[in-house]
């Protein structure tokens, strides 16, 4: 049954790309284009892999292992923290919409990113409590990044050379929800680039909507 319905399911924008009133002429037209509030903050949480252990347990959620790429937030982007030196993906487990990942002080590391929408989108990426781009605080603003409509865009480097883990100790980067975060803990504010184009509003077919409250597999956040 559950494959049956998974089967039938086709591409269902986030509510954000079905704004009807969006008339683009190269200029922003809708409130989510000119936002400066982000649409999702993607947050990793990182530690060596005892610590993240009791983080995790902190947490209190069902930790998720990831084998591959994370679906981040109602499924906009997608997130994966590589070792940069081999290219093999860190261990890394969804739990509490934040991504878990195991690194050691001074490793070297990258974040690739997936674009899933058809939509291009601005990112603000604030590492350690550092602007990825300009090294100065970091906030939930638009940065100078852009991720293209269904792209990927890796980053291993930021304004003061190779993104390096940090040791931390204690758990405070589990809670910290701040604009400019702290170490431990990488933040990313995704936004609707302001020259996304028009696509009209879009409905839920009949096809897409969840029988009897059972959610297919490995599309939940289709009904987000």
């Amino acid at each position: 049954m559950l494959a049956a319905c998974a089967g039938s399911l086709g591409p269902l924008r986030p509510a954000w790309q079905q704004d009807p009133n969006l008339h683009h002429h190269g200029v922003p037209a809708r409130p989510s284009q000119k936002a400066q509030t982000p649409h999702l903050v993607a947050r990793v949480v990182y530690a060596t892999s005892e610590h993240l252990t009791r983080l995790i347990e902190r947490q209190g959620d069902v930790p998720d292992t990831q084998r591959g790429f994370a679906r981040m937030g109602d499924g906009t982007v997608e997130l994966a923290v590589q070792d940069a030196a081999t290219g093999r993906q860190l261990e890394s487990h969804l739990c509490g919409g934040s991504l878990f990942v195991s690194g050691l002080p001074n490793q070297a590391y990258r974040l690739v990113l997936k674009n899933r929408s058809p939509m291009p989108l601005d990112l603000g990426v604030g590492v350690d409590g550092r602007s990825l781009t300009t090294g100065t605080t970091a906030t939930l603003k638009r940065g100078g990044l852009r991720l293209e409509p269904r792209g990927t865009l890796t980053l291993d480097h930021g304004a003061h050379g190779p993104l390096l883990f940090k040791a931390v100790s204690g758990d405070a980067a589990l809670f910290d929800t701040s604009p400019q975060g702290r170490a431990g803990l990488i933040q990313i504010a995704v936004f609707l680039a302001a020259d996304a184009p028009s696509t009209g509003p879009e409905k839920l077919r009949s096809s897409q909507v969840a029988p009897a409250g059972i959610f297919p597999a490995g599309a939940p956040e289709q009904y987000r």
